[in-house]
């Protein structure tokens, strides 16, 4: 998987899930009362709760949705008003760039009441630290059981796109020891959060990037991760014009076309030519239209500067650097990042889970059809990825395959027997999206001299799948069973089907 989170998904696995997912499908049902249930009955549990260093129970959910409701509902201090005020709430969107804090959280962390509830990017991240922490076991265990579903799945290699976001080099210090225990069962490389200077300034001096190193390493720092703007189903991806669903849904202070997180715009060219000149691959999170506009014009600008002596002009030019989600893209954008020599890695999810809501209330259909043009970017020349992003969508390449083979948009109503499809013509055939989430993954995180593929000289990393994911015949691919996966020659993962199977998280 070339861009999850490994170690937020542990923190969110240890909180109340109040998520449109049930497994790797959506819950048909999924609607703001399943959240009133769920928060009410952890404010009943002691146990549900987590208690912070003053002695304050707080509640803490992840995963709230409201663009998969069955009826938007956007949780605000007046929906908290009906929990009393004696806890603490606060609930994290799926998407991670918004949550939801009723008066108590608001004030333990020193946040106005002015949002009204409802916080956004650098908000968030004001109220991470006033959060109750896990005990170090219940975090190491979460984090454990992360990577054994990981195994699980049939992944053999993880990439954190985004190590160092809250605890800064702690983070990088907690996954390299993790990784280099037993109970680890998968590969992992990083990418370092780097959205501000003394971020950047700090990992530069630090770390080099591994980028064609030929030791089979547990753990490796590949390249750095910038956030442009927020998330298209939260309403604040950067666009170039309004949302079809504003103003009767809305994010109190954002605007009607969505944020850029680097204010004025015009600030981020000199702080990605600094990881350019560095010698560091970039990673750069874009998912509004004119997020991307904006990052085409800052790789432009890197990309074209004379890098910093003693480095050869050329530095820039053979790292392979990304674009993360890329999801509205223009064949402007497109041609000009085949100019630039740029790679999108598609949440492709947001194909599948949110296309319908995309089509119908985010965006309209001509928008929507924009939405993660996976054919169009192959054809352009350009190695195509596809991601989980997992906390935001579930794990599974063989669910991000059938999403993008059939781009089905599962949330919509059947039309004569079968969900109906989001821009069909942007389909990818097998063989290609099976590529997308193997060889050209790895290619992308400078990690394809040594996996993605089955050939001498590289680590024997393999998967056993009951049924072949290439035979026409199949549609639900995320349904064929992993039978074994194999790590560097080993096997990491047996499925219970063998009759050995192995654990999927590690003993408590």
């Amino acid at each position: 998987d070339p861009h999850m989170h490994i170690l937020p998904s542990a923190l969110f696995a240890t909180w109340q899930y109040v998520g449109a997912f049930a497994g790797q499908r959506l819950r048909p049902d999924y609607g703001i009362a399943g959240v009133v249930d769920t928060v009410r009955a952890a404010l009943a549990d002691p146990k549900k709760q987590h208690k912070a260093k003053d002695g304050a129970a707080w509640v803490l959910g992840f995963g709230i949705d409201p663009s998969l409701m069955r009826d938007w509902t956007e949780p605000d201090l007046d929906w908290f008003a009906q929990f009393g005020d004696k806890h603490p709430i606060f609930l994290m969107n799926a998407s991670g760039h918004i949550g939801y804090a009723n008066a108590p959280a608001l004030a333990k962390a020193g946040i106005s009441p002015e949002c009204k509830g409802v916080l956004v990017e650098e908000q968030v991240l004001q109220m991470m630290p006033a959060l109750p922490a896990p005990s170090p076991a219940a975090l190491l265990a979460s984090i454990g059981q992360v990577l054994h579903q990981a195994a699980a799945m049939g992944n053999t290699t993880l990439f954190d796109a985004g190590l160092g976001s809250s605890k800064g080099l702690l983070e990088v210090i907690l996954l390299e020891l993790v990784a280099q225990t037993a109970l680890n069962p998968v590969r992992i490389a990083a990418a370092l959060f780097a959205n501000e200077t003394r971020q950047m300034d700090e990992w530069t001096r630090l770390f080099r990037p591994d980028l064609d190193g030929v030791e089979d390493k547990r753990f490796s720092i590949k390249a750095l991760k910038l956030v442009s703007d927020g998330s298209n189903q939260g309403l604040t991806g950067y666009q170039s014009e309004a949302y079809k669903c504003y103003p009767q849904h809305q994010v109190p202070n954002v605007p009607a076309t969505g944020l850029f997180n680097f204010r004025p715009p015009s600030t981020f060219a000199p702080h990605l030519l600094q990881a350019v000149e560095h010698g560091w691959p970039a990673m750069v999170h874009a998912n509004g239209d004119k997020a991307i506009d904006e990052v085409l014009q800052a790789y432009e600008h890197a990309l074209n500067h004379p890098s910093a002596p003693p480095r050869p002009d050329c530095v820039g030019k053979r790292l392979r650097h990304r674009i993360e989600h890329a999801s509205l893209l223009t064949d402007e954008h497109i041609s000009q990042m085949a100019q630039l020599q740029l790679s999108p890695s598609f949440l492709i999810g947001h194909v599948g889970y949110w296309g319908h809501a995309f089509q119908q209330t985010i965006l309209g259909d001509a928008r929507a059809k924009l939405l993660d043009r996976c054919l169009s970017a192959k054809r352009a020349g350009l190695r195509v990825s596809l991601h989980s992003d997992h906390f935001v969508t579930p794990l599974g390449g063989l669910r991000m395959m059938e999403q993008a083979i059939f781009r089905a948009m599962e949330a919509a109503p059947e039309q004569a027997g079968a969900k109906p499809a989001l821009n069909p013509a942007e389909r990818l055939d097998r063989l290609s999206a099976l590529r997308a989430v193997t060889l050209d993954a790895a290619w992308q995180c400078h990690m394809d001299h040594l996996v993605g593929s089955l050939e001498p000289g590289k680590l024997a990393d393999l998967v056993v799948l009951e049924q072949d994911p290439l035979d026409p015949a199949l549609s639900n691919l995320r349904d064929i069973a992993v039978l074994q996966t194999w790590r560097s020659g080993a096997p990491v993962h047996l499925h219970a089907k063998l009759g050995c199977a192995t654990e999927t998280a590690p003993p408590a």
